[in-house]
């Protein structure tokens, strides 16, 4: 959930004016073209264009807080109770700017939960390599023996393991969608009977589910509609 106190960042109200004026004149276009498509003169064709005009308007505002206006001029309308877009237009509504903290669809990353090296001669052995996960979006994560990853993943099998979330607004990534073991030579995947599904960037058939499958170091995974790579990283230290 965003933070709805926000007001010192928000834009200032005569951006938001501007905007209503942006949706106000698309929607009289929209009106205009209603007229010109059926050949009337009336003003029915004139109010049914300018109704649905209006209620896409409407819809767009409550599903995304964005509209013609907003779009233009790069804000979002959110709720000031829960900080994002809702049907709720009776209550306060603030104007916020896109892709600012208080956007609620800008993604964000969370710190990782990893638990302290393990001691020992063959977990020793086993971190010489490193593997960098490279998401998509820019974001990466340094693991050292094997890691839990999904969308808000959980209670690991092992305390060595590392949690990493990725933001998905999509959601086609599980909660829990996904474990990556280190081993010698190579990586092994295990897909966690996530609802999209896990595949191998270059085959045609996805994992099947709680089977370790090996894939070599630098191989493309997809997790839904999101792409991470796994980059091998030597360790100096080993």
């Amino acid at each position: 959930m965003a933070d709805a106190n926000v007001s010192p960042t928000s834009p200032r109200r005569a951006v938001g004016l501007i905007s209503l004026a942006i949706d106000a004149l698309a929607a009289t276009l929209f009106a205009l073209v209603c007229v010109t498509a059926l050949a009337s003169s009336t003003w029915g064709s004139a109010v049914v264009g300018l109704v649905f005009a209006s209620t896409c308007i409407v819809l767009w505002r409550g599903i995304l807080g964005s509209s013609f206006g907003h779009a233009a001029l790069r804000l979002r309308s959110v709720d000031a109770l829960t900080g994002v877009p809702s049907f709720r237009f009776r209550g306060s509504r603030i104007t916020v700017g896109r892709g600012t903290a208080a956007d609620p669809f800008t993604l964000r990353a969370r710190p990782i939960a990893g638990a302290s090296p393990a001691s020992g001669p063959g977990y020793r052995e086993r971190s010489r390599s490193r593997l960098r996960l490279v998401v998509d979006d820019g974001s990466s994560y340094t693991i050292q023996h094997a890691a839990l990853i999904g969308r808000d993943p959980t209670v690991p099998p092992d305390p060595r393991h590392t949690l990493i979330a990725i933001p998905d607004l999509s959601r086609t990534i599980s909660k829990s969608h996904l474990l990556i073991e280190i081993t010698d030579d190579e990586l092994a995947v295990t897909d966690l009977k996530s609802s999209s599904g896990t595949m191998i960037l270059g085959e045609r058939t996805p994992l099947v589910p709680y089977v370790r499958t090996m894939v070599p170091w630098g191989a493309k995974l997809a997790l839904g509609e999101r792409h991470v790579t796994l980059q091998r990283r030597r360790w100096e230290g080993a």
